[in-house]
């Protein structure tokens, strides 16, 4: 299993009227983030030269970019729709959260060469993450119209968001440099119903592609 996860509990009945203003009631979390997303500009700088260097990554580092990954990937998820139910302010793990996304513990060893060109490595996911965004901002259109004129939430739209979201989180630890594995496409049942991308990469970089 790759190491970073997402799961989202399936929650069909959704709140019309928070989900009509979802924009306007996201601006302390869209806040948040602009200081964590600072913040994590300088832990992410340190995280590439700590590793480039000791061959490591220092776990108090880790877990505090693995948490920064986790906000973003869990608001991204409640604002574009997949629940209703408040994200938190921190960056901490919570099962009890509709929106999980879990970290795998730091690796005793990480390549430096893999480190040192991550950027370069991840283009082929940065590109395809072009298309995943604009797929994703359509899907969360039709949830916004279903959930608002109807009252809740298709599951083939949970599934939708649940496949963009797990993308994501992949990349966005990958390019964290929370693994050296490069980040697979596609979805399977997780832990518990949830959905999640885990779909074996045929090695550490896939061919260039033909995208908190």
């Amino acid at each position: 299993m790759y190491p970073v996860t997402y799961e989202a509990d399936f929650q069909p009945e959704q709140n019309r009227a928070t989900t009509f203003f979802r924009i306007i009631l996201a601006i302390p979390w869209i806040i948040v983030g602009i200081v964590y997303y600072i913040a994590a500009t300088f832990t992410h700088l340190f995280a590439w030269v700590a590793v480039v260097i000791l061959g490591r990554y220092p776990e108090g580092l880790y877990n505090l970019n693995a948490g920064f990954v986790r906000y973003f990937v869990r608001t991204s998820a409640w604002v574009y729709l997949q629940t209703d139910e408040w994200p938190p302010f921190g960056i901490s793990d919570d099962t009890s959260y509709p929106i999980r996304v879990e970290v795998a513990p730091p690796a005793e060893h990480q390549s430096r060469l893999k480190a040192f060109f991550r950027i370069i490595l991840a283009i082929p996911m940065l590109i395809v993450s072009y298309a995943v965004n604009y797929a994703h901002q359509w899907i969360a259109v039709i949830a916004w119209l279903t959930i608002v004129f109807r009252g809740y939430l298709p599951e083939q739209l949970n599934t939708a968001l649940t496949f963009c979201n797990s993308f994501y989180a992949r990349v966005y630890g990958y390019l964290a440099l929370l693994t050296d594995e490069y980040p697979p496409i596609g979805i399977e049942k997780g832990k518990g119903g949830g959905m999640a991308v885990a779909a074996p990469a045929s090695g550490d970089v896939p061919p260039a592609a033909p995208a908190v």
